[in-house]
């Protein structure tokens, strides 16, 4: 969200492209203007940011007796969903049901699409609490902590401590933040499942979280759904809606587009790192690619949050970091800017096209 924000917001200005740019990382319907200018709308999305952020280290030196140093480092990160953390247990350190209880509001928040908290500031709350993608975000968080604590309390752990273990590595995990207070590895074989799911899917379109997000999944699902409808019934016409509007055919593409290349680069990339680490187990590649792309931090298998990736070759520390550079920015965007069209000489294509076009006035009746 800061990279695109701060495009926004110094493109707008000097080069009049902070939408084109923004568009094109947040792939989906989830953009739109705030204020009546972009500039404006980019600074108060910043404003909000900055305030979470310094609010969020307000409770946790004053309230849950951080000291100034981790109040403010840990802030800094907790909003960023970056996850990272002045002590090697992370959040277990502190062992604080304080400092966990405001870190989970704040990284929940983070998950949150900005636009959102901006209606819940200016009171528009129907539009922000009818939103379908906060809706889906709740239903989803909530059904990941069910199952994680049922498992936990099979495993002999009270009720209480089910709760609130889970319920603090699922929004950690599904917001790309990364903190932990337990090594998760240790759980039942379910939980790894869901934690898999949560690294992939991310939280919302326009919040600060990675993954795919849940708007492309929502929207992925529907097409879906009406292509199954298509079968059944080939001549009714059903259009794609999202909070009730319309989804551009053009929006629906580049969505798919998106799941495609995502898929794509996660399948190539496991098996890439299968030939690179041959000594590592399936759960741990598969949980290392999961991570990089989804920006979590901590994986699974060996490489959960008990362990770091220091034993990794070069190779894969280089390569997982040119994945952890795809995951942050949209897939699509690092595409585009890969392809050589992009670098392309435009004045030498424009003297393509001219010598083209005279070739053919010179051989007039073919066919070029």
């Amino acid at each position: 969200m800061g990279i695109i924000m701060l495009g926004m917001m110094l493109l707008s200005r000097v080069m009049g492209g902070g939408m084109a740019l923004a568009r094109a990382e947040l792939t989906g319907p989830s953009l739109s203007r705030l204020r009546p200018k972009l500039k404006e709308t980019a600074f108060a999305l910043w404003i909000i940011y900055i305030g979470l952020t310094v609010f969020e280290m307000f409770l946790l030196h004053f309230i849950g007796q951080m000291s100034l140093f981790d109040a403010v480092n840990h802030g800094f990160t907790t909003m960023a969903t970056g996850g990272f953390s002045t002590r090697d247990a992370s959040i277990g350190y502190y062992d604080s049901l304080t400092i966990e209880a405001i870190i989970i509001v704040f990284m929940f928040v983070g998950g949150i699409n900005f636009t959102l908290i901006w209606f819940l500031i200016a009171r528009e709350f129907m539009k922000a609490f009818s939103d379908e993608e906060f809706k889906t975000y709740l239903v989803y968080i909530f059904t990941a902590v069910l199952f994680m604590m049922v498992a936990l309390i099979s495993t002999n752990i009270s009720p209480t401590d089910s709760l609130r273990q889970s319920l603090f590595q699922a929004i950690s995990i599904g917001t790309s933040t990364g903190y932990t207070t337990q090594d998760y590895t240790t759980w039942p074989v379910i939980t790894q499942f869901v934690l898999m799911i949560l690294m992939i899917v991310g939280a919302c379109a326009g919040s600060t979280s990675g993954g795919l997000k849940l708007m492309r999944i929502i929207l992925a699902f529907k097409v879906a759904m009406r292509e199954l409808v298509r079968i059944a019934q080939p001549r009714k016409i059903k259009q794609i809606r999202m909070n009730g509007e319309v989804v551009e055919p053009q929006q629906i593409d580049k969505i798919v587009g998106m799941l495609f290349v995502w898929i794509g680069l996660f399948g190539i990339s496991s098996i890439l790192l299968a030939i690179l680490m041959l000594d590592e187990s399936f759960e741990s590649i598969i949980g290392i690619t999961a991570s990089s792309l989804g920006n979590t931090g901590p994986a699974l298998g060996s490489y959960g949050p008990s362990s770091t990736w220091s034993p990794l070759n070069s190779g894969v520390l280089i390569f997982t970091s040119i994945l952890m550079w795809f995951g942050r920015l949209e897939l699509l965007t690092v595409v585009i800017l890969l392809h050589p069209r992009t670098w392309q000489d435009e004045n030498k294509e424009h003297s393509d096209r001219r010598a083209l076009a005279l070739f053919k006035r010179m051989i007039p009746g073919r066919k070029l």
